[in-house]
């Protein structure tokens, strides 16, 4: 069972039935515990986006206590497989295709991808999306295929973890979702290990007698790897880097895009340090970081972490399935058309559907603990129609 995002697998939750789960000593505790868990989207997933564990034989389920109900679910089935994304994959891919608020219209946006795109391919490429490149993305252009070894039956395919270790590939079992510490300001340890600011006249070299005014202009048309390499050049413009240009760092780790934690991130961040009464690590925030704390430390850690090369492919694959929609949409029975007055009109597919997503809206507020005591009767009429009702 893959995600359908990065194509790794899921790893089998405690109470799995047949379990096979990775070697012993393959993953750590809690690698092992992420690729437990899973996001469901689509209208075959009840709430349409709902959050499951693999519990083994190609089946995903949870238990939810504000409803009576317990769900399982068939992943892989004549024509495809359910469209089950890792965590913190579907927190990228939600950002991607802009739904990530809580609404109605979110469901909808992320129901259409398998509507366009169809259901996730079966057999022998179980889980994978239509239409998508996933082998020349990123800079990385990771190849999994050939660790999945062809059941030649539905729901047979299994993962060759022992070749996979031995491939160099390990970092990508990093999560996307560890970053590196932040620094509101730059340390003194930082400062002293470049000795004292250098004496006036002490540098003759051509750039560094500019005045400052034209470094800022400069600047913005280096690339990365040259601006880091040119602030490393002496010791007048490594203080330089330390102090005055950080803002120019600052706006490199913004403009990447996947370098910093998105906001549903930040919010799962503080939900976990409050539930635990820890002192979690700072991250990094395009609003509330100083703009002249230490992003130009930020900006090295991020291109060297394991984490982060997983979550820059990760990154990568996300907008490589929305390439795919955005070239799909225009020939499907979901694209807008130009009514008589000119402005774009909803098709009749993309109509049913939202009123489709009427029910499973409901049924994703239950699943997600959003609906208040006195209202959850008649959401569940609503969401499951012949449900028991609580008392």
């Amino acid at each position: 069972m893959s995600c359908s995002l990065c194509r790794l697998p899921f790893t089998p939750c405690a109470t799995a039935t047949d379990p096979h789960p990775p070697p012993e000593g393959t993953l750590t505790a809690k690698q092992y515990m992420y690729f437990v868990w899973a996001i469901g989207i689509g209208t075959l997933v009840p709430g349409s986006l709902t959050k499951f564990e693999y519990r083994g034989r190609n089946m995903f389920g949870n238990t939810f206590m504000i409803v009576p109900l317990v769900l399982t679910l068939q992943w892989e089935a004549e024509g495809g497989t359910l469209l089950m994304l890792h965590t913190a994959c579907c927190t990228i891919l939600r950002h991607i295709f802009d739904a990530t608020d809580d609404t109605k219209e979110t469901l909808v946006k992320l129901s259409q991808i398998e509507e366009v795109l169809g259901r996730p391919q079966d057999g022998d490429t179980a889980g994978r999306i239509n239409e998508v490149n996933y082998e020349s993305v990123g800079k990385d252009k990771v190849d999994l295929r050939q660790f999945w070894i062809p059941g030649h039956r539905l729901r047979r395919n299994r993962f060759d973890w022992p070749k996979f270790m031995a491939s160099g590939l390990k970092w990508t079992l990093n999560r996307p979702d560890t970053f590196p510490k932040f620094h509101s300001a730059v340390t003194l340890e930082r400062f002293a290990a470049l000795g004292p600011w250098p004496a006036n006249g002490s540098t003759q070299d051509i750039i560094t007698k500019q005045p400052i005014d034209i470094l800022h202009v400069l600047l913005p048309y280096l690339s990365n790897d040259s601006f880091v390499f040119l602030l490393s050049t002496c010791r007048l413009l490594r203080h330089h880097a330390l102090t005055t240009f950080q803002p120019h760092a600052r706006q490199r780790v913004l403009a990447l895009g996947w370098a910093v934690p998105l906001d549903a991130e930040h919010a799962a961040a503080a939900e976990a340090q409050e539930q635990s009464g820890s002192n979690a690590p700072r991250m990094a925030h395009p609003i509330d970081s100083p703009v002249d704390g230490d992003w130009l430390l930020y900006l090295s850690h991020v291109h060297r972490t394991q984490s982060m090369r997983a979550r820059r492919w990760v990154w990568a694959l996300a907008k490589e399935v929305r390439r795919a929609y955005d070239a799909r949409l225009p020939e499907s029975q979901f694209a807008d058309s130009v009514g008589a007055d000119g402005q774009p009109q909803k098709s009749t597919a993309r109509l049913v559907l939202e009123r489709k997503m009427d029910q499973m809206y409901a049924a994703h507020l239950l699943f997600t603990g959003k609906v208040p005591k006195e209202d959850v009767n008649k959401m569940l009429a609503l969401a499951f129609p012949s449900a028991p009702r609580r008392g």
